[in-house]
């Protein structure tokens, strides 16, 4: 603050009455009255403004002490003061004390004298003070008194600097809390911002952890995607369920976008790994995915959905329920649209027989692209959509570039193609859609495969294991994905005592088929039980029996397994176990009172 150096007032009788000497003159006035204007002007805050004000007024008056104070509605209540008092100021109601009485009165006040006055609390020191009401148009926002311990201090000059001063308090207190309350209005919108980044962050890594990037191959078949939101979520969704002899695979795309589409994936991933788990067919997964969801979804919400089965035999099932077609690049140039007869779900409430299922063959060298609108949809700068027709001729030049280039082709390759495409054709124009492709291929080579995975299983049933294991390796070369070898190897090397190689392709097979059956976790925890390696055989074990609680061999083995870490009373809980679900199974019932047996003699002992 600029400092203001006047002369000090004093207090003198004169001819019987007290009269100011020093203080203001009217020089003084007018530079005090800028100066006022210059400083408030400069003041952004609440808190700076009212210490600012407090300044002034020792600055310029020459006070013991002064005190604002501010109506809430109630009270009057001291938010400063120049000087904290004892007892501290406390809250006056209007027309209490001589702030309260100027408040109330909308009038400035100046009190020469206060001895002996009903308006001073006990103690107080105050003898002469002003005070004027905080006027803002028609709202009396608050109280501002300057005060002094000598009677008789001010005089009407003062009174007038003062209301000049609380003048200026109220225009600069009213623009300060605007600009304040913009500026919470800003942070708050700020931090309803964050956090919806924040949550639609966290959205984004929940979706993606249900959502398959790297695939791996099953069977023969090879899988790429691509997955784009439009904004941090999707309403788009693809999975894949493999279950040792079938592959199920969707695409479904939601109504709308963002959070409440993503929200709706969720379900979808949900319910359809439910109804595939339960063995049900394709047009029965669509029912009841349809008559479990509809009534969670929100209003106008719907969504399409795609399922294909594939089948170890190089057939596929398929059913559409309003979904665009998908299309069948065959290995001789031909392309098939797949379609059939179906609706969106969350519109109706529709039954398995509303869906037409169709069949077809999946044959080495064809390749099947399942995606959703974003990507045919789509519009240039120019405002013409890519379409259908571009994004198949796209496949075919680049699949038949690889072909020539490296004699196959690969989905991976052919999909960063296509997408690199798409966004030039594009160009600035901002994603209309969320994008989704799944792009699968049967292994044209698995021709070359499959003939010696035959006869490497007709060398091992005549006992001719070394021909065999050459073949079968020679095979898993090619491919090392074909179940049907995996398994092949897995069973030769444990019949060969040759545990550590057996678990490697029983572990094979299980991620790449996708089994998860009893019989095939406890094949995988007898080759770890054969190489003493008792804490993943029992891991294996525990699976085979989450399975199938009844399968005995499962809970003789992890019984054995327990025993070798001498952990008798677990074998035993394990085998009551196994006899209270499989009780005819006699081995299960002689194991357990051996067991028994043997406990109750060494108690005894």
């Amino acid at each position: 603050m600029i400092e203001l150096k006047y002369g000090t007032r004093k207090v003198v009788s004169f001819r019987g009455a007290k009269k100011v000497v020093g203080g203001l003159s009217d020089k003084n006035k007018i530079h005090v009255l800028l100066y006022i204007s210059k400083e408030l002007a400069n003041v952004g805050r609440e808190e700076e403004l009212f210490g600012t004000v407090m300044l002034l007024c020792k600055e310029i008056f020459e006070c013991n002490n002064a005190t604002l104070r501010l109506y809430d509605g109630e009270y009057l209540v001291p938010v400063k003061s120049l000087i904290e008092t004892e007892p501290p100021r406390r809250n006056l109601v209007p027309g209490e004390g001589f702030s309260g009485t100027s408040f109330s009165e909308k009038k400035p006040l100046l009190i020469s004298t206060l001895a002996n006055s009903s308006y001073l609390d006990e103690d107080e020191k105050t003898r002469c003070v002003i005070c004027v009401p905080i006027l803002h148009k028609e709202e009396t926002m608050g109280i501002l008194s300057v005060e002094s311990e000598t009677e008789y201090f001010y005089k009407e000059d003062d009174l007038e600097i003062l209301e000049a001063l609380g003048s200026q308090l109220a225009l600069a207190l009213n623009g300060v809390r605007l600009i304040e309350g913009l500026m919470t209005a800003r942070a708050r919108e700020a931090a309803i911002l964050s956090q919806l980044e924040w949550d639609l962050k966290m959205g984004r890594n929940v979706q993606n952890q249900i959502l398959e990037v790297d695939i791996p191959p099953w069977n023969g078949l090879y899988f790429s995607s691509y997955f784009a939101p439009m904004v941090e979520v999707s309403g788009d969704y693809y999975g894949v369920v493999k279950q040792g002899n079938v592959m199920t695979v969707i695409i479904a795309d939601v109504s709308g976008h963002g959070i409440p589409a993503a929200l709706v994936t969720m379900g979808i991933h949900y319910q359809f790994n439910l109804f595939v788990s339960q063995g049900l067919g394709l047009t029965e997964i669509l029912e009841n995915m349809g008559e479990a969801l509809k009534p969670q979804l929100p209003e106008s919400t719907y969504f399409t959905a795609f399922i294909l089965r594939f089948y170890s035999d190089s057939t596929y099932s398929y059913v559409n329920a309003g979904h665009q077609k998908i299309s069948h690049f065959k290995s001789g140039g031909e392309i098939e649209d797949l379609d059939t007869q179906g609706l969106p779900l969350g519109i109706l409430t529709l039954r398995k027989s509303d869906f037409e299922e169709k069949q077809g063959q999946f044959l080495p060298g064809d390749f099947l692209m399942v995606f959703t609108d974003g990507f045919t949809e789509q519009k240039n700068e120019a405002g013409e959509e890519f379409g259908a027709d571009k994004l198949k001729k796209i496949f075919l030049q680049k699949r038949f570039e690889l072909l020539e280039k490296n004699g196959k082709s690969w989905p991976k390759d052919i999909i960063g193609h296509i997408v690199e495409e798409w966004k030039n054709f594009k160009g600035e124009k901002p994603n209309g859609d969320d994008l989704t492709m799944l792009l699968i291929e049967c292994n044209q080579q698995i021709t070359d495969a499959l003939p010696l995975i035959r006869e490497a299983k007709s060398k091992a049933r005549m006992r001719e294991t070394q021909e065999a294991f050459d073949l079968a390796l020679q095979a898993y070369k090619i491919d090392p994905s074909l179940k049907e070898n995996l398994i092949l190897l897995a069973k030769m090397y444990y019949n060969e005592k040759m545990y550590t190689e057996s678990e490697k392709y029983f572990a094979e097979y299980i991620k790449t088929s996708g089994e998860d059956t009893a019989i095939i976790h406890y094949l995988h925890g007898k080759t770890f039980f054969h190489s003493q390696r008792y804490a993943e055989a029992k891991r294996a074990l525990k699976k085979s029996l989450s399975c199938d609680h009844s399968f005995a061999k499962s809970s003789l083995l992890l019984a054995k397994c327990y025993l070798k870490e001498n952990e008798m009373p677990k074998a035993i809980k394990t085998l009551r176990q196994g006899v209270k679900s499989s009780p005819m199974d006699d081995k299960l019932v002689h194991s357990l009172r051996k067991l028994e047996d043997l406990e109750l003699a060494v108690v005894n002992s």
